[in-house]
């Protein structure tokens, strides 16, 4: 778990709930691999490897689906770095 204070007070997660949605805790990312990919990506997104969000691991990234999933991000990263 995080150290991270709560998004949410006491009343807004029992509304939440009543609503019938799931509260979940954020956890720390865990550092991308700095592999040719990845470089990539972040020279496209034009950022640092560090800044990059949580990416599918490698091997999802590699298939068809998993390039697909990953321009919705990079499309956003990129108009992100022109403002």
């Amino acid at each position: 778990m995080s150290d991270a204070p709560a998004a949410w007070d006491d009343f807004q997660r029992e509304m939440l709930d009543a609503l019938g949605h799931v509260v979940y805790r954020v956890q720390a990312a865990e550092a991308l691999e700095d592999t040719p990919l990845t470089q990539a990506i972040a020279r496209a997104a034009k950022t640092e490897l560090a800044s990059l969000p949580r990416l599918l691991p490698l091997a999802q990234l590699r298939t068809p689906a998993g390039k697909r999933a990953v321009w919705p991000q990079l499309r956003a990263l990129r108009k992100a770095a022109r403002t």
